[in-house]
């Protein structure tokens, strides 16, 4: 299993707030099965900016460490204006050095020309996935948005949490209507503290298991994730 959102690096955003912390998500990861982390720690301007090379040195040394899953690096980008120019200057990062980019909208509003942003990002060559739409009131509100992204070549990954309703009931209800619609591409435990969505995991599995075939829940939970780890197209 891969967790492609997390927020394990220590002392980088409103993630882990420190390596003991970081060591025990690990321990927990571990203890279900996953075996990559994505660490998409937030890239927000005027808010988390810890630029590209300090996480890889985190990253690295924490790769040193035995029997642990293995970190990649990426970032949850908060979508702006100039997220070209952040990633250009090595700011926030793309996904394990391909050219997919993970990134948020705010949670309560809709953000003005999305359409436009994803295009011109699309012109550049990057590819997107979007994180948790299911968390969106804009999607809450308009499950038809997602259908117009996903045609422009959007990928959705939602969180394991969302159907246990530890985001609420609308996010618990959108995320339904996703599976029942394909729109959910990969899952990830948007993990910030130790002993909240890991232990939870097994039972979010049993309930989405429920809803998919076996092959969907393999894609959702490690295959598309390895592609999109290796810059492959998942479709």
């Amino acid at each position: 299993m891969i967790d492609f959102h997390s927020h394990i690096l220590p002392n980088v955003d409103d993630g882990s707030k420190s390596i003991e912390e970081t060591k025990a998500l690990l321990k927990e990861a571990k203890n279900i099965g996953i075996k990559k982390i994505v660490a998409t720690s937030h890239y927000a301007s005027q808010c988390f900016e810890i630029p590209e090379y300090k996480r890889k040195e985190i990253i690295k040394e924490l790769n040193q460490e035995e029997n642990i899953p293995e970190i990649i690096l990426g970032s949850e980008i908060f979508l702006t204006y100039n997220i070209i120019n952040l990633l250009n200057e090595y700011k926030a990062s793309t996904i394990n050095n391909t050219n997919y980019i993970l990134f948020e909208l705010p949670l309560k509003e809709s953000f003005p020309n999305l359409k436009f942003v994803i295009n011109q990002l699309k012109e550049n060559n990057y590819r997107l996935i979007l994180a948790h739409p299911e968390r969106y009131s804009v999607v809450q509100k308009n499950l038809n948005l997602l259908h117009e992204l996903k045609d422009m070549g959007v990928i959705f990954q939602s969180n394991f949490g969302s159907i246990l309703g530890i985001y609420g009931l609308k996010a618990k209800s959108t995320f339904k209507k996703m599976i029942k619609n394909n729109l959910i591409d990969l899952l990830g435990s948007d993990v910030h503290r130790e002993k909240s969505i890991y232990p939870k995991i097994p039972q979010a599995i049993e309930k989405i298991s429920k809803l998919v075939s076996h092959q969907q829940l393999e894609n959702l939970i490690e295959n598309n994730a390895e592609k999109i780890l290796l810059g492959e197209d998942i479709y």
